[in-house]
């Protein structure tokens, strides 16, 4: 008996240390978006974000662009990156903790001078393009958004740390 509570006391345990390492960033204190920056004339700005979400809220999965990660999404946070002209493989790949797999995989084609928003949507219908969690009803997937749209959104959103040199 006594093994067996020792045993669960331990798992909690390291269940409990290992919540920072899959939530990603601390936004404690990050400005909440306001506009979008004034774009360069030598590369397109992507914004990606991800709305507060009560499914998966606690999952930060890394993005990468052609292979390179270029950030983490936890709920409720945005980062902008800049990316040259041209088509462009995106990949949403969830922290080595719960699988290591590539959750989605699109690709996007931008030009230079202008602004994307790729949203981390979750919807309870079904998308077209989208992925269901095994076994419930939500759905999943990243979709290019209009920006009139995507401000309505976004706007809730905080902006991630800047990465440590």
């Amino acid at each position: 008996m006594k093994r067996c509570t020792l045993l669960w006391v331990g798992l909690f345990a390291a269940l409990a240390s290992l919540t920072g390492c899959i939530s990603g960033p601390d936004l404690k204190g990050q400005p909440f978006f306001t506009s979008p920056a004034e774009p360069r004339a030598d590369e397109a700005t992507v914004y990606f974000y991800r709305t507060s979400a009560s499914i998966g809220s606690g999952v930060a999965p890394t993005i990468e662009v052609d292979g390179r990660a270029i950030g983490s999404l936890p709920s409720g946070s945005f980062f902008k990156a800049g990316i040259p002209a041209g088509k462009h493989s995106v990949t949403s790949t969830s922290p080595p903790i719960i699988s290591g797999m590539v959750n989605q995989r699109f690709d996007i084609t931008v030009e230079n001078g202008k602004v994307y928003y790729i949203a981390d949507q979750l919807s309870t219908s079904d998308y077209t393009d989208g992925r269901r969690f095994s076994g419930t009803m939500f759905y999943s997937r990243y979709a290019l958004v209009p920006g009139e749209e995507a401000l309505r959104s976004i706007k809730w959103c905080q902006e991630l740390p800047a990465p440590a040199p």
